[in-house]
């Protein structure tokens, strides 16, 4: 019987020692990936999105996207932080291992075209906007500076897998069709 137990302990402890060791690779690898994005490397972060991405949206032009919006005359975009706060189980599907990373993400958009306004007139664009990020961020993760122009947005969203790939509400059209329903199922399990 003492050995029994003790073989059970014996896998429960190397089972939960696997189960770290994942989340601690993972959180590590979704660490490397938002630094890249807070820097504004494009390429690296690229590098760590799944895959299947780029047969929606060929890498290139999404490079190039990106680089616009980032360097657009007519607002400045900025990552303040982004940090992991945790990581789900491993989730098996066909073979294939998922998992959920779970972050906070800080940035801050400056409206370089109404710089020159009047202050009435980018505090009412601003709270136009503030409206608009808050359906789609929540009303608590906005803020606006009028005398910045800019709006600061955190926000929660979560990546699948040691790719990542962006889970928000705006892309379920995108991950709903390179995601399986069985993987989105298992994922949105509680732990």
């Amino acid at each position: 019987m003492r050995f029994l137990t003790t073989l059970v302990l014996l896998f429960l402890f190397t089972t939960s020692i696997f189960s770290q060791s994942h989340k601690v690779e993972i959180e590590k690898e979704a660490q490397a990936y938002y630094d890249l994005m807070t820097n504004m490397n494009i390429d690296g972060f690229l590098d760590y999105m799944y895959p299947k991405v780029f047969d929606m949206v060929p890498k290139e032009q999404m490079k190039t996207g990106m680089e616009q919006m980032f360097n657009s005359p007519e607002m400045k975009i900025e990552f303040i932080s982004n940090e992991v706060k945790s990581v789900s189980d491993q989730k098996e599907v066909d073979g294939v291992n998922y998992a959920m990373v779970y972050y906070n993400s800080k940035m801050r958009m400056t409206f370089l075209t109404i710089k020159d306004n009047s202050e009435e007139e980018r505090k009412a664009y601003l709270d136009m906007m503030k409206t608009s990020m808050a359906n789609q961020f929540g009303a608590e993760n906005v803020t606006v500076d009028v005398a910045t122009t800019s709006v600061v947005v955190n926000n929660d969203p979560q990546y699948d897998g040691w790719k990542f790939l962006g889970n928000e509400k705006n892309m379920a059209a995108m991950v709903n069709s390179i995601i399986p329903e069985a993987v989105r199922s298992r994922l949105s399990e509680k732990d």
